[in-house]
């Protein structure tokens, strides 16, 4: 008997759900399509939130901390379009606009439009070195942000997502890693590349939009610029900049000994402010001994589908240090295919270590190593990490580090090298306590300006100093380019840089008009080639149950207080079983943090066509996922409208510390830049969290019922594990029936603006999940590979018995464009209606009036 039936028996015989709900199978699945192109009047309809023009209210401007129009407070609830979506042919830009605006959508953020060449991307012919924009690109995009303009619907211009410059720009991409794909990185110390940014800049957003009859600078249907998408560069560190090849190498070489000539009167002064306090060499922690015959303490970690073969004993940089040689079958993809670890090291929390090894390959290869957590849960580095780049001579490789403040529990030494085939040998290595850090090597000198980038290794405080050097190349970058597009270009709308955790908060708040973060939950992996279409995977597991490390509210503390803070991208991705939470969560927590904006990733981002999908497109878009677009509208009012009601107590970390995000429902979290101490909040024991006045409830005390609510004057919901479950919000009782894996998303919200006691009209949207007829999942129900099946979408109503505290309620199913169906038959009693809603209505959504 499948596992749903039997819980469904052993509910129905311990009387927790009603009888009635016996009368179909909890995993009873239906087809229901949210048609892309339908814009028609409905109660689905939430075009009205929009009532004019994006811009029609002037320029949106910070004010207070938060985004307004002349027509005040501005709360976005949109969405992410990417490569070929944003330039649709004319009669896909007029009707996806409408749709768009009807459910809901007040925003668009046009990303990765500069990666790809035309069609997917925006880029013509380079001429005399110098890139084009494509003219019927530009134009298609021009029709479409006057047509989203048109419908309310604003837009967020990215500036720098995925562009790479090439050799006919004059840019040698030879031997960059895969850490600086899209120039990343080196876009805030590369000359050429900020040139070359600027130059599209100047070409896009002085371009005059012939719709529009406006420059782009000039248009307030823009309503806000962001400059580069997640970029980090001093967060990295200068190990990459170490590690790169020439002209990058060098130039980041050149501006380091600039920057130490403004600080520093010459070498002299230079060693006398870095020398450290070394540490006398103390005991063996690991070593390769056991290399001679075999691999002793250490272990490999290899896959059927590339085999390592391993040598011992083989001849190594000198006589009595033998050598291990690591031999891979072939590339994985990803650095972590192929491993060599030293496995339950105990580490000293802070003090100095010494890791020293030879190594050579036979052929040009990089190689990764670190000295890392063991995991499960946590593999981040706990005081060393580089990526060397191996030759065919031997190398001496000697590395100081300080291990972390805090190491929770075994550590280990790990090589990771699956992304190469190359050959390569390890030898005489060993790990010590203590260590002789090096200062300023002989022969390189501040007066010369030969003083080499600071790795692992070098004194700490020259190690400090690198990483303020390029703090200050990166503010130095981003005051630029927001002086150039303000005052160059004369953009007059609200600026961000990059994602405040690619950034630090220091460095947002010294530049930024507004701080914008990223957020999935379970976001896909791929274990061995990037954005493998069949090899990948998900945990597929349910948010509800880990209040204490959710992706989303785990990013309320990063907000900086004193300005706007949105989320440009959000998603738990598909295909997943929890899916539909992706939209609840986003509108609980970003009204009580009182965020001003969420953009989901994505609704689309194919070219011409696609856009009126009936099925799940791979991971992240909404077109064609009903689950989901369901209960976008359903949110869509509570959070533009500010229904859930800002949490009134605030709790202020700084930027170097930050508080714990489980504070997140009963105080707004953020940083306070100016301050140096943060708040003394205590953060609420166990899994229960709740907002002071009860409206937000996240109840995970029993994982297999972990649960959400909300409870405001014009919405009631409840979502996550609640089959079987009985739920009062002020007087609505819902009776949830079997379903499958407990799962089901409930909200009954107001569509006229009234409170639910006062509202002649209010939308019950009832959701579980959404999959495609044919799609196959692993035994472990962690991916589909590329076996996603086809259209139309099928999803599982979800069977409840909803009470409402009021008389005379009529109830109607609704299909996909929100048009009404059959009556479902309300019985009222004293002062309150009762229906049942079912699988049997084949609907996720349904109409409920009051006369």
């Amino acid at each position: 008997m499948c596992p749903s039936v039997t819980r469904l028996l052993r509910l129905l015989c311990a009387g927790a759900i009603p009888a009635v709900f016996a009368a179909r199978a909890a995993d009873e699945r239906f087809p229901f399509v949210i048609p892309g192109d339908d814009a028609s009047p409905s109660i689905t309809n939430l075009s009205a939130l929009s009532p004019r023009a994006a811009g029609a209210d002037g320029f949106v401007r910070v004010q207070d901390g938060h985004f307004f129009t002349d027509a005040g407070r501005l709360r976005i609830w949109g969405f992410n379009t990417c490569f070929g979506a944003n330039f649709p042919e004319h009669a896909d830009a007029a009707k996806v606009a409408a749709h768009l605006a009807k459910l809901g959508v007040n925003a668009v953020r046009m990303h990765h439009h500069d990666t790809s060449p035309a069609p997917r991307g925006i880029w013509g012919a380079v001429v005399a070195g110098h890139r084009t924009l494509n003219p019927d690109q530009i134009e298609r995009q021009d029709y479409f942000l006057n047509e989203l303009h048109r419908h309310g619907i604003y837009a967020n211009l990215n500036l720098h997502v995925g562009r790479e410059l090439g050799r006919a720009e004059g840019v040698v991409r030879d031997g960059l890693p895969y850490a600086v794909r899209y120039d990343k990185y080196l876009l805030y110390f590369m000359p050429a590349m900020r040139a070359a940014l600027k130059e599209f800049c100047r070409d896009y957003l002085r371009h005059e939009n012939p719709y529009r009859k406006l420059r782009r600078v000039d248009d307030p249907g823009i309503a806000m610029i962001e400059i580069t998408n997640e970029n980090s560069f001093s967060k990295l560190g200068p190990d990459i900049a170490a590690g790169l090849p020439e002209p990058y190498r060098g130039e980041f070489k050149r501006q380091w000994n600039a920057w130490l000539t403004q600080h520093y009167a010459n070498t002299a002064a230079l060693r006398k402010s870095w020398a450290g306090a070394n540490e006398p060499l103390g005991a063996t922690l690991a070593d390769s001994s056991a290399w001679k015959a075999g691999l002793g303490a250490w272990r490999v970690k290899q896959s059927a589908e590339h085999p390592l073969a391993t040598r011992f004993g083989q001849p190594g940089p000198e006589p009595g240090t033998p050598a291990l040689l690591l031999q891979p079958a072939s590339a994985g993809g990803e650095m972590s295919a192929n491993e060599i670890q030293f496995p339950n090291l105990k580490l000293e929390p802070g003090q100095v270590h010494t890791l020293s090894f030879w190594v050579r390959a036979t052929a040009s290869r990089s190689l990764f190593v670190d000295v890392s957590n063991a995991g499960p849960a946590n593999w981040n580095p706990v005081g060393f990490r580089e990526t060397l780049s191996l030759g065919s001579e031997w190398q001496r490789i000697h590395r100081v580090f300080r291990a972390s403040d805090e190491i929770p529990g075994m550590a280990r030494i790990c090589f990771k090298f699956g992304t190469s085939p190359v050959a390569f040998s390890l030898a005489g290595l060993t790990l010590r306590r203590g260590g002789d850090w090096v200062v300023v090597p002989a022969g390189q000198t501040l007066e010369a300006r030969t003083v080499d980038i600071p790795v692992a290794g070098w004194s700490e405080l020259a190690q400090r100093d690198a990483l303020r050097f390029m703090a200050d190349t990166e503010t130095a970058f981003i005051r630029d380019l927001v002086d150039f597009l303000k005052k160059d270009l004369g953009v007059r709308v609200p600026i961000t840089a990059s994602q405040i955790n690619y950034h630090s908060p220091q460095i947002v708040a010294a530049t930024c008009d507004y701080a914008d973060i990223h957020a999935y939950w379970q976001h896909p992996r791929f274990p061995r080639k990037p954005w493998d279409p069949v090899d990948w995977n998900l945990p597929n597991t349910p948010m509800e149950r880990t209040p204490e490390t959710d992706a989303m509210l785990g990013r309320a503390p990063w907000r900086l207080l004193d300005r706007p803070y949105t989320m440009s991208e959000w998603n738990i991705p598909d295909p997943h079983d929890y899916a539909a939470s992706v939209v609840p969560f986003a509108a609980m927590i970003a009204a009580l943090q009182d965020w001003d904006g969420i953009f989901f990733f994505q609704y689309h981002s194919g070219g011409d066509g696609g856009w009126y999908s009936d099925k799940v497109q791979r991971y992240f878009s909404f077109n064609g996922q009903p689950a989901k677009l369901a209960l976008f509208s359903a949110f869509a009012r509570m959070f533009r409208h500010g229904d859930l009601a800002p949490l009134p107590l605030t709790a202020a970390g700084t930027v170097d510390k930050m508080l714990p995000a489980t504070l997140g429902l009963t105080h707004r979290l953020g940083i306070d830049p100016k301050a140096t101490t943060a708040a003394k909040v205590s953060a609420p024991p166990g899994k229960r969290l709740a907002s002071p006045d009860g409206r937000a409830i996240w109840d995970a005390t029993e994982a297999n019922r972990a649960h959400v609510i909300l409870n405001t004057p014009a919405t009631r919901a409840m979502w996550g594990l609640v089959g079987g479950q009985r739920f009062t919000l002020s007087g609505m009782t819902l009776a949830v029936g079997a379903v499958e894996r407990d799962y089901a998303v409930l909200v009954l919200t107001s569509m006229d603006g009234q409170p639910l006691e006062q509202s002649s009209r209010a939308l019950l949207a009832a959701v579980g999940s959404a999959q495609n007829s044919g799609m196959k999942w692993n035994e472990a129900r962690t991916s589909v590979g590329n076996q996603w099946g086809t259209g139309p979408a099928q999803v599982n109503g979800i069977a409840a018995e909803i009470t409402l505290p009021r008389r005379g309620a009529r109830v109607f199913v609704l299909d996909g464009r929100g048009q009404r169906g059959r009556e479902i038959v309300a019985a009222d009693g004293a002062e309150r209606s009762r229906f049942k809603i079912g699988p049997e209505h084949r609907t996720l959504w349904y109409e409920v009036e009051w006369p």
